[in-house]
This record gives structure tokens, C-alpha cells and sequence, in this order.
């Protein structure tokens, strides 16, 4: 109980108005700046900064800011170099500098600092603190910094610019952070300039110089300098860079193709692929084209019948083909076909097997369904379709990936990277910069991603054999392919790998003269007379309608200073301290 009553004891004493916590207290007797500028634009400032210490003390502490935004949000960065710090006498006095957010923070020790006045001098040294203008060169130095805890009696500073230097005009501020006011004189000798207060400043109160002066004495920075400068300050802009060079590395590594062999004309497609394959196989995706010239595969084969039939449009102005597909095999007669093909016809027709289809003959309509029909339907089918083109590729040693899953995990870094890294810099208040760099480094990731996607050595091969196709599909009517036996057979059988490469038009104009009748696997009315390049014409119309009618969706199912006065506002040094 003894110990108990001594503790209360003496906290009652410190917290009495009379008592010994009541007693400590520190104010800023004086503060002079001496800020000398250089003919090659750099800055020397000491500050004598003379503390009245009540009460026991450990020293004082000084923050400068060194980082800065600009108009556009990027960072400026001062070079700030502390020479020394010294007593009034200049014995150095044991101090340790730190970064704190955007603050150089000097913590000085000052022994005696115990009801006594005493005086410390900092002095350092600013590579980057003039701003240039067109018409001037400037010096906007917060002189003692608006962030002082403590009040300041006197503040003071000589400005001494290089010999030679005109129009020198300068103006100062006091007051907090924003002020107008300015209770302070300026008295000007040749090149120097004295400022002082005309008041006490309270605490969070400073004393703020603009000085402008005629441009040619001063050294300007070149351009170089300001790329460096720039660079020093917003160095997280280098990021892109080295994002870019990972990606080139993995790409190299992991993205590119084996290196292709020169491509010879081939006159069937390779290793017995199927269109959509083929189609897949040139860009690494497999698009509704592959999924239509499947189609047409299909009808040549025999599976299903394509009927065309013409109805009267705008009041019988015009005329509009629409198309159905009708389903010749029920699902117990599809022999021979690859996943994705029984995939597309189940998503075509559904199930048909029953007894009515297993009674149906060949060439039997079993079912039937309009192209309209297929809308905010067939959608929920290509995504499997889509997957067993994939899964066929793989199983054929031509990837060891899914392309669009390589492509879809690196689309998700790049938004990460893009979304989140800019995110963090807005709430953080990192300013432009680190938008900037996650942005591009986004991009960076998004475009290699695309380029990612590689075939293996198997699937170089067979892509060069594809390539060699299309060279021949595309140029069979030129004079080097004469001696080719072109049949009507031959037309049909390649038509639709034609159409899953696009080159379906010169792949009909060849077979001018040659392929004259109408196919039994499409009902339709020529009215000019049938020829390739109609029925090429037809088909490419089919496969229009047919892919907008396949990938509509529901809207509900979702889917894929200087200015007037002679001043720029805004400037350097300032900050603040207090005492510890």
C-alpha cells in the first residue's frame, strides 16, 4: 500500500500545473537560414537553429521533405546530402538521419539541453532544388517548414544568388500550409537578399521565399539530367522494364514454336485432320469458322443435309435465305467421328436415339432444326465443343497445354498486375507513377500471354504440313497446279477445310466448269444457275448465320510560383521538428 500511495503520489505531482511535466516545454528562439546558390544550380543551405530548452530534454529533431509531386502526379525527389551537424562552437553533435514517408528526418543530440538556450547548425546541400522557366529561373524554399510543433520567435534568411544575376524579384510568405500572408520584410543588396519575420510564427506556422530571377546565368538541366532525375525519383517506372525482359525470357523459353522447316506444297491435309483441327491448329484457337466448316464436313459426309429456302423480305422487295440442318444418322450409325464432331451434332439435334430412330434407313430425315432455332441454345455447346478440339490436339502430341489456359492464366496476371498495382498506388497516395508501371507492366504480360501459346515439335511439324494445304487450296487455279485432276469429289472433300482456313473463294473459282450439280447433302434454288462460286457464296452465308445464331446467349446467362505576382507557387525545403 506504501508503494501504491508513492506512485500516486507522484503522478499527481507531474500532473499538477505546477509540477515537473507542467515545466517542459521548448520554443525556437531563433532560426536563420543562409541559402546560397550556385552558378551551376546547385544549393547550399546551413540553418542555425537556436532552441530555448525548459525542462530536461534529449535534443532536437529537423524533418526536411525531399519528395514531391508534380502537376501530373509523378514524384520529384531532391538530392539532399547532409554535410554536417555541428554546436554554435562546431563540434559535431551525434545524429541519425532517416527516410520517413517523404520526409529526411535528422535526429540530433544536444548535451546540456536542460533550461538552457542552445545552438545547432545543419548544414547541407540540394543538387535539384531550382525549378526553370521559360522567361525565369526560381527559388520557392520553405525556409523553416510549416510543420514545427513548436512556436518560433524570430526566423530569418539570406539568399545569395550568383554574381552577374538581373531581375531578381522575391516575395514571403507566412503563416500554415496555403498561406497568403506576408508578415516578413525583404531587403535587397546587390545578388543577396535578407528576409525576415515580422511576427512570431505559432506552431505550424513557417516563413516561405520565392525568389525569380532573368534566365543565362544559371546553369539549366539538359535533358539528360531531367531523364535522370525523373527516373531517380519514380524509379518504380524501371519495373515495366524488367517485367519486359522476363516475359522475352519465358517466351523464348516456353512460348516460342520449335523453329519452323520451309514449307512445302502438301495436296492433303496432314495426318488425317479434321477441319476444325486444322483451323485451330494455324492460330491457336478455335473459332466459329472451324465450327461451321464442321458443319459442312459433316454434310458431305453424309451425317446431316443443309436446306436452304428463300423467303420474301420487306413486303417482298428482297429475299433472305434461311437454313436448316437435318439430321440423316441417328446417333446409333455415327461411326467415325472425332469428339468434337459428336460433341457439334448433339449440340445440333440432342439424343435421337429411340425406337423411331434406330427404325429410320439412311438417308432418312431423322431430325431437324432451323439456324434460328440455335439461338440462346447452342452457346452452352461451345465451350465443350471447344475443349475436345483441344483435348484431340493434345492427345495427338501436337501441345502439351491448352492454348487458350495458357493464354487465360497470364490475361489474369496482367489484370492483376494492371488492376491491383494501380489499386494500391490510389489508396496508398503513391501518385502516377506506380499506376503507370503496373498499367504498362500489365500490357507487357497481356501481349507476351497472347504470344505465349506453343506447339510442340509434333505440332510444328503438322502445322507446317497445314500451311503446305492452304497453299494449295488457296492457288489450285493458278498455272502451277494444271496438272492436278480436279473432280467434283475433290471439291466437296476439301470445301470445307478450305472454309476453316478461309480461303473457300479461290478454292471455287478453280472448279468453274468442273463441279456443275448440286449436291444431294444441300437443298437449295439457283435461279442463275449452279456454279462453285454460288454455292462457295451459299455456304459462306451459312456459315455466317450460323455462327451469329451459335454464340448468342441470353441477356440474363451473362458471356464472355511565378504567374501574375512573378511567382510559380509550390517549391522545396520546409518540413518541420520539434523537440524529444
Amino acid at each position: 500500500m506504501k508503494v501504491l500511495s508513492g506512485v500516486i503520489a507522484v503522478l499527481c505531482l507531474l500532473a499538477w500545473p505546477g509540477g515537473a511535466a507542467a515545466q517542459r516545454t521548448l520554443v525556437i528562439q531563433q532560426f536563420d537560414a543562409a541559402v546560397d546558390i550556385g552558378a551551376d544550380g546547385g544549393i547550399t543551405v546551413v540553418e542555425t537553429i537556436q532552441p530555448r530548452f525548459t525542462g530536461a530534454w534529449n535534443g532536437l529533431y529537423r524533418t526536411i521533405p525531399v519528395e514531391y509531386r508534380t502537376p501530373q502526379g509523378f514524384a520529384y525527389a531532391l538530392r539532399l546530402d547532409v554535410d554536417s551537424v555541428t554546436d554554435g562552437d562546431g563540434a559535431p553533435l551525434r545524429y541519425e538521419s532517416s527516410r520517413q514517408r517523404h520526409y529526411r528526418k535528422l535526429k540530433v543530440w544536444v548535451p546540456g539541453a536542460r533550461d538552457a538556450v542552445k545552438t545547432v547548425v545543419v548544414r547541407y546541400r540540394v543538387g535539384n532544388g531550382l525549378k526553370f522557366f521559360e522567361e525565369h529561373d526560381e527559388l520557392y524554399w520553405n525556409v523553416t517548414g510549416d510543420e514545427w510543433d513548436v512556436p518560433i520567435e524570430r526566423a530569418r534568411a539570406v539568399i545569395r544568388l550568383p554574381a552577374g544575376v538581373a531581375g531578381i524579384r522575391a516575395h514571403a510568405f507566412t503563416g500554415g500550409y496555403g498561406s497568403q500572408e506576408s508578415a516578413a520584410s525583404i531587403t535587397e543588396a546587390g545578388t543577396t537578399l535578407t528576409v525576415a519575420t515580422t511576427r512570431a510564427l505559432n506552431f505550424r506556422e513557417g516563413l516561405t521565399v520565392a525568389v525569380a530571377w532573368n534566365p543565362g546565368v544559371v546553369a539549366r538541366p539538359t535533358g539528360a539530367d531531367k531523364a535522370r532525375e525523373f527516373l531517380f525519383a519514380n524509379a518504380v517506372l524501371v519495373l515495366p522494364v524488367g517485367v519486359f525482359g522476363l516475359m522475352f525470357w519465358l517466351w523464348r523459353r516456353h512460348g516460342r514454336d520449335p523453329r519452323r522447316q520451309p514449307v512445302a506444297v502438301r495436296y492433303e491435309p496432314p495426318s488425317a485432320l479434321t477441319p476444325a483441327e486444322a483451323g485451330t491448329l494455324v492460330d491457336n484457337s478455335p473459332d466459329m469458322r472451324d465450327i461451321t466448316a464442321t458443319v459442312v464436313d459433316l454434310a458431305v459426309r453424309g451425317f446431316i443435309r443443309i436446306k436452304g429456302t428463300e423467303e420474301a423480305r420487306l413486303l417482298g422487295l428482297g429475299k433472305k435465305t434461311e437454313y436448316a440442318l437435318q439430321l440423316i444418322r441417328p446417333d446409333g450409325d455415327w461411326k467415325g467421328l472425332q469428339r468434337h464432331e459428336e460433341a457439334l451434332l448433339r449440340g445440333l439435334f440432342g439424343r435421337t436415339s429411340g425406337p423411331a430412330a434406330a427404325a429410320a434407313g439412311r438417308g432418312t430425315v431423322v431430325d431437324e432444326v432451323s439456324i434460328d432455332d440455335l439461338k440462346n441454345r447452342f452457346y452452352k455447346h461451345v465451350p465443350e465443343i471447344n475443349a475436345r478440339i483441344f483435348s484431340q490436339l493434345i492427345d495427338r502430341g501436337y501441345y502439351l497445354r491448352r492454348p487458350d489456359y495458357v493464354r487465360t492464366t497470364f490475361y489474369i496476371l496482367a489484370g492483376v498486375a494492371a488492376i491491383g498495382g494501380s489499386l494500391a498506388g490510389g489508396v496508398l497516395g503513391l501518385g502516377a507513377a506506380p499506376i503507370v508501371a503496373s498499367v504498362l507492366s500489365g500490357l507487357i504480360i497481356g501481349v507476351f500471354g497472347h504470344l505465349m501459346p506453343a506447339r510442340t515439335a509434333g505440332g510444328a511439324r503438322a502445322l507446317e504440313g497445314v500451311l503446305g494445304f492452304e497453299e494449295f487450296l488457296d492457288r489450285v487455279e493458278s498455272d502451277r497446279f494444271d496438272r492436278i485432276v480436279k473432280t467434283p469429289a475433290m471439291f466437296e472433300k476439301f470445301l470445307p477445310f478450305a472454309m476453316a482456313l478461309g480461303v473457300e473463294r479461290n478454292w471455287a473459282k478453280a472448279f468453274e466448269g468442273i463441279y456443275t450439280s448440286q449436291p444431294d447433302w444441300y437443298v437449295g434454288t439457283y435461279h442463275g444457275g449452279f456454279g462453285p462460286g454460288l454455292f462457295a457464296a451459299s455456304l459462306a452465308d451459312l456459315s455466317s448465320s450460323a455462327g451469329t445464331a451459335m454464340t448468342s446467349a441470353p441477356r440474363s446467362s451473362g458471356g464472355s510560383g511565378v504567374g501574375g505576382g512573378g511567382f510559380s507557387g509550390g517549391g522545396f525545403g520546409g518540413g518541420g521538428g520539434g523537440g524529444f
